[in-house]
């Protein structure tokens, strides 16, 4: 089971003090910080980003994006692509929720990855190819092998 660590109530009350702008004033993103432990940018976005491929074939690939904070906790980004479509998004000071090690938040981005790309082999869309959905099938596969616990030979 995934530890998430839930600072959404502190996330949602620093929104609410600073009111509808809130993602531009610097106290604002300073308080947000101080929630997770993290340094940001100016937009609000962590600067010792790290990013991993955890996935690759033919046009579709799945990748998670992260940072460790200085408390311990890591927010969670991540990326999918085929070759017709995908999405993407960046951890951020404003993620409500986090997660408790590096473990827990791969496991999460492995998860959502699958929901993505099981979408993408029964998409009815016309651009999407035999091959696209045979790329989506691997990946799906390769995937869910890596969430089966694997048996120590030694």
């Amino acid at each position: 089971m995934l530890k998430t660590i839930d600072m959404s109530e502190q996330i949602e009350a620093i929104k609410k003090k600073f009111g509808r702008d809130f993602y531009r004033d610097p106290k604002a993103m300073q308080e947000a910080a101080q929630v997770w432990g993290v340094e940001y940018n100016s937009g609000g976005a962590p600067i010792k980003l790290k990013r991993e491929t955890l996935v690759e074939f033919g046009h579709c690939k799945g990748e998670m994006s992260y940072v460790e904070t200085t408390k311990g906790y890591v927010l969670l980004g991540m990326n999918a692509s085929t070759s017709i479509g995908g999405f993407g998004y960046a951890p951020s000071i404003w993620d409500g929720v986090g997660f408790a090690s590096y473990w827990d938040a791969r496991a999460c981005a492995v998860e959502k990855l699958i929901n993505y790309f099981e979408k993408e082999t029964a998409s009815t869309n016309s651009c999407s190819s035999l091959a696209n959905k045979h790329s989506a099938m691997r990946v799906v596969q390769f995937l869910r092998e890596e969430m089966t616990p694997q048996l120590e030979l030694f």
